[in-house]
């Protein structure tokens, strides 16, 4: 049974804590609570055993630490949950994600990687990183590296409220490369919407960008993350990141669908 939360001392914050998808949820909660049809929590539970949701905008995020494997009831229900909101983005517990049945969704593989500190080249500049810029500039660089990035004014609400709450920290370098630490929980950082612009790439900006960040995470007693997709899981590993566990993403397909191409990254 799939119920909504709307009272935050009902999550088990705990258990959130100990995997990345809980600690974005436990992120967002920290920013939204449970009031904002924006960002709504969730229960599953069956046969005693419990997941959390999160639907926020185009995405729903799952996080449980039960095996919900040969689950068929609590799939089906997830399943019908989907295909009901028809989120962009479905991530999470691959248990309860391998059960689900779903129409006009693809699976993607997906890779999660350690940041590991590293030197930076001889080239880097320092004084050309930018740890607040502007977010216009931001949402510039990566509207050219994602063409399925929301909405201006969806993604300037989701991460001005972030930001300001000291949740999530977007920076630049050279005001061409962008990268953003999607949540900052408790000494645990998920960077994300690295990209460069056209006009800058190939000249090894996002390589020395992000062994910086990895440097700077490290210094601050964080653990750093980042997810990739197939295309780039080589890229992450030539510049010696770890690749600390394999999973999957559902995606939406969308022929004819103006909307159906956007999430939040």
């Amino acid at each position: 049974m799939i119920t909504q939360v709307t009272e935050p001392r009902r999550l088990d914050l705990q258990m959130l804590a100990k995997c990345h998808y809980g600690r974005k949820m436990l992120s967002n909660l920290a920013a939204y609570g449970t009031d904002f049809a924006y960002c709504r929590f969730f229960t599953l539970k069956s046969c005693g055993r419990t997941a959390w949701l999160m639907l926020q905008n185009s995405t729903l995020l799952v996080s449980t630490q039960a095996d919900f494997s040969g689950d068929e009831e609590a799939a089906q229900e997830l399943s019908l949950f989907a295909e009901m909101h028809q989120p962009f983005r479905i991530e999470g517990s691959g248990t309860l994600l391998s059960g689900l049945v779903l129409r006009n969704y693809s699976a993607l593989p997906r890779y999660v990687f350690g940041l590991n500190p590293a030197p930076v080249s001889p080239l880097f500049r320092d004084e050309e990183v930018c740890r607040d810029p502007k977010l216009d500039d931001v949402y510039t660089i990566l509207s050219e590296g994602f063409p399925n990035i929301i909405a201006y004014d969806m993604w300037l609400t989701d991460t001005s409220h972030m930001v300001r709450r000291g949740l999530r920290h977007c920076y630049t370098y050279f005001g061409v490369t962008a990268a953003t630490a999607i949540y900052d929980y408790e000494n645990h950082v998920l960077i994300g919407q690295v990209a460069t612009k056209r006009s800058a790439r190939g000249k090894g900006y996002a390589r020395d960008f992000l062994h910086w960040i990895a440097n700077d995470l490290a210094a601050r007693g964080k653990d750093g993350i980042l997810y990739a997709l197939d295309i780039r899981k080589s890229f992450y590993e030539e510049i010696g990141f770890t690749l600390l566990e394999s999973e999957f993403v559902w995606e939406r397909l969308h022929p004819g669908d103006p909307d159906g191409g956007k999430g939040i990254l």
